[in-house]
């Protein structure tokens, strides 16, 4: 799968799953602090519901219902008052017909007991000045009809405006009627009651309720079903009475706050009374015509309660069987990893270091310090700062020999204005240089106009007039015929050249140096790919890894972590909050159990991934010989050492040190216990053992990475870009 894919597939998870949930926060938390703050709400919290039955002429198989509402109010601030309440009404059309509502009055009940009743308002109004108008404000009441249309203003719903609240309990009566309700069809009748439901549920305390059934229009025992819809429960109780309420049949309901629990699939509190058999329509005498009014309804109506309440049951023995799926998995899933493990060691030698070290004193090898630190660090997680990788390389060319750093002013500071790059080394191969200049004319032949005999007058020319009369200033004191330089590896060969490349005179400014490498693209992008490659060049051909992919076993490991890891995420995250508004709630843990598996999993395969580095016998025994230094020089026994060591040894140190990201350590180390460090050319200068090199290291890093992402950039798009800079280079390797 392809990394834009995987953008592509994150980017739908997080639109669909992520977004919403986040958005519904944010909105709550923008709207609350933009009004009154995080306390700004009026809550519905006790109901008592009254519904009677009325089967005449004209009546629609309607219910006249009467509910008195405790409201908790709560308004954060005084300068945002509440205005107005509401009462939700459900709305539904069933069969073809709209249970809809006509609202018959609305009164406050006083805390005296006193009522204060309220008049109808002629319009539903949004603005402050509206609630306090005469016409429109405190006391009055609106029926909005529906069907809902927020742009047409359409709720069904009742409002009624108050005279401002803050912080207190009020008490309203409204009656209402709905109509509808009761449906008539062939072999049945239903009455069935929505008396509240989602948001308006939510934080009840107690729910009261009475459906009152004319004794006239009451079913015979044997000839009815009354049943209940919704809570945690699936259902709720109910009791009945024949004289509770004198000529009347009475289902009460009696829910406390402990009853009153509720999931997204279960905000609901309804009721539903059939008759059937003799009584079939013994309460729908007048009831509306639908579109099966004449059709037989009994026997789905039967089955679907029956299905209604098989739900939870179904819903355990899924999440049963999620679960038990969860443990297979989880048992495959650890036992594929811990298989996964003797297979690889099957497959693959990994040697064992021959000889184990706490600290190691000595340099182990002269080897190119980038190669030093990918080697150190290919068993632990560290990001290598290629600022001090360029810094390290150019210390180990100084140590050597080949160049130096100068103040151009010394009554200024160490600036890269003001730092002269000379070089030293006076001993070059013209070949080299000339092979060279030579590749940068052909690699900038236009479309290969220059064909083969101009070549060779070009190499004719080159070679006769330029490198004839080449020579560098040789310094003083300093004899390459008397002395001889140690060979450069192959990355401290490539920067030198960089630096013959673009001086003048053999010399040249640092800050000139790090423009000409931040403009000079293409070359330079040659440059840092030579870098890319000197890990695997420098680790096959000196046997240090089996094989050039030497990380492939541990990539392929650490990808598949970082699978797991993604999946459990996934699991734990999206999954659970997809099924928690379900009735499959958490599936009793299920896809947290294979989350923690896949997670426990992930962390056991990032940690056997650095035990998976294809290393030779030398490779093995070179890399604990480096990690005993770097302890040695990290963990401050440097600094407490009391044996002599060696000049050439510090300056090792701290070549190895730097390119470690340690090199602070080092230099505390040097100004304490290496008294004679002026007789070091390298560790007598100042400017190697400040900050200020690392830092003007650190902006090489940043310009040789600034230059090859645009030439790569030009080259993806098809574009081209020719070097800037002199030709030839030179150098490199010693005698």
């Amino acid at each position: 799968m392809s990394r834009n894919t995987k953008i592509f597939i994150w980017l739908i998870v997080f639109a669909y799953i992520v977004m919403p949930i986040a958005g519904d926060f944010i909105e709550t938390f923008l709207n609350n602090e933009e009004s009154t703050g995080f306390n700004d709400y009026a809550r519905i919290t006790d109901v008592d519901y009254q519904a009677v039955l009325i089967d005449e002429p004209n009546e629609s198989g309607k219910l006249i219902i009467t509910e008195t509402l405790t409201y908790d109010i709560h308004a954060a601030s005084k300068d945002n008052l509440f205005w107005e309440l509401w009462r939700d009404l459900p709305e539904d059309y069933v069969d073809g017909l709209k249970v809809d509502y006509k609202v018959n009055y609305v009164k406050q009940i006083n805390k005296d007991g006193s009522q204060t009743v309220y008049t109808e308002s002629p319009k539903l109004y949004w603005e402050d000045y509206d609630y306090t108008s005469s016409i429109y404000g405190p006391g009055k009441w609106y029926h909005s009809k529906g069907p809902y249309d927020e742009d047409l203003a359409n709720y069904e719903c009742v409002f009624f405006y108050v005279d401002g609240l803050y912080r207190e309990q009020v008490t309203f009566e409204i009656q209402y009627e709905m109509n509808n309700a009761a449906l008539r069809y062939g072999d049945v009748s239903e009455l069935y009651i929505s008396m509240y439901s989602e948001d308006t549920i939510k934080h009840l305390n107690s729910f009261k309720g009475k459906i009152l059934i004319p004794n006239k229009d009451m079913p015979s025992k044997g000839n009815y079903l009354a049943h209940t819809y919704g809570t945690n429960s699936n259902s709720f109780k109910f009791t009945e009475s024949s004289n509770k309420n004198p000529g009347y049949y009475t289902f009460s309901i009696n829910l406390d706050k402990d009853d009153l629990k509720f999931k997204k699939y279960n905000e609901y509190l309804e009721f539903s009374l059939l008759s059937y058999n003799d009584d079939k329509h013994i309460f729908t005498d007048y009831a509306p015509y639908n579109y099966y009014y004449d059709d037989n309804y009994l026997d789905e109506v039967l089955e679907n309660i029956k299905k209604y309440d098989n739900m939870p049951i179904e819903a355990r023995n899924t999440k049963t069987a999620i679960l038990i799926i969860s443990i297979i998995c989880s048992i495959l899933i650890g036992t594929f990893v811990i298989t996964r493990d003797k297979r690889i060691k099957k497959k693959y030698i990994f040697y064992k270091p021959s000889t184990q070290f706490d600290y190691f004193r000595e340099i182990p090898s002269d080897i190119d310090p980038y190669f030093a630190s990918k080697l150190l660090f290919s068993k632990k997680k560290h990001k290598i700062d290629m600022g001090d990788i360029y810094a390290s390389i150019m210390l180990n060319l100084v140590r050597k020999g080949y160049i130096e750093l100068k103040r151009i002013d010394n009554t200024k500071d160490w600036k890269p204005n003001n730092i002269l790059i000379k070089i030293l080394y006076n001993d070059f191969t013209s070949d080299f240089m000339f092979n060279n200049i030579t590749s940068d004319i052909i690699n900038n032949d236009l479309n290969g106009f220059i064909n083969n005999e101009l070549r060779n007058d070009i190499n004719t020319i080159i070679n006769d007039s330029l490198f004839k009369n080449f020579t560098l200033n040789e310094v003083d004191n300093y004899n390459t015929n008397e002395k001889k330089l140690e060979d450069l590896s192959i990355n401290e060969k490539n920067y030198f050249n960089l630096i013959v490349k673009y001086s003048n005179n053999n010399s040249i400014t640092l800050k000139e140096f790090q423009n000409k490498i931040n403009k000079d693209y293409d070359n330079t992008d040659t440059f840092v790919t030579s870098v890319e490659n000197s890990i695997v060049n420098i680790g096959v051909s000196n046997s240090y890894f089996q094989k050039a992919d030497y990380l492939e076993v541990k990539n392929k490991t650490n990808k598949l972590a970082k699978t797991y890891f993604i999946t459990a995420l996934i699991l734990i995250i999206v999954c659970n909050l997809i099924i928690y508004s379900t009735r499959l709630d958490l599936a009793f843990g299920s896809f947290f159990i294979v989350g923690f598996t896949l997670i426990i999993s992930s962390i056991y395969l990032k940690k056997k991934s650095n035990e998976y580095i294809l290393l030779t016998q030398n490779g093995e025994d070179e890399y604990i010989k480096w990690l005993g230094l770097y302890k040695f020089l990290n963990d401050g026994t440097l600094m407490k050492e009391k044996s002599v060591i060696e000049l050439p040894l510090w300056e090792k140190y701290l070549v190895y040190a730097t390119a470690f990201g340690i090199s602070e350590k080092v230099i505390k180390a040097i100004e304490v216990n290496c008294p004679n460090k002026t007789d070091s050319a390298m560790l007598n200068n100042e400017y190697y053992r400040s900050r200020n090199f690392r830092i003007n290291n650190h902006s090489f890093g940043r310009s040789t990475h600034h230059a090859s992402r645009m030439s790569r950039s030009f080259s993806s798009s098809g574009s081209y870009y020719g070097g800037g800079g002199r030709g030839g280079g030179g150098g490199g390797g010693g005698h």
